[in-house]
């Protein structure tokens, strides 16, 4: 099944959310970028920046929310979102 989506957007988040447990990591993040735009994502220590990251790069799945990446779902095709995207973790 293809399920993939035709869009100017290189990637699109739609109310992102990540639980840990009890604690919201992240939640009710909406944004877009366009193709061939540069984005940076930048806010203090503990801000979910990197939980954003590796949900987008499908290392980790959002506990609501999606994401797609060129058209395609982490959610519904994480492998191939992991041959569209480059992650290098600072950590």
């Amino acid at each position: 099944m293809n399920d993939h989506i035709n869009t100017d957007k290189a990637i699109e988040i739609q109310n992102l959310g990540r639980e840990f447990g009890q604690f919201w990591a992240v939640r009710g993040v909406d944004l877009s970028v366009n193709k061939g735009e540069i984005f940076g994502l930048v806010g203090p220590d503990g801000a979910g920046k990197t939980t954003v990251m590796r949900m987008a790069a499908g290392v980790l799945l959002p506990t609501e929310g999606n994401i797609i990446v060129n058209g395609y779902s982490v959610i519904s095709h994480p492998e191939t979102v992991k041959k569209n995207i480059g992650y290098m973790s600072q950590k």
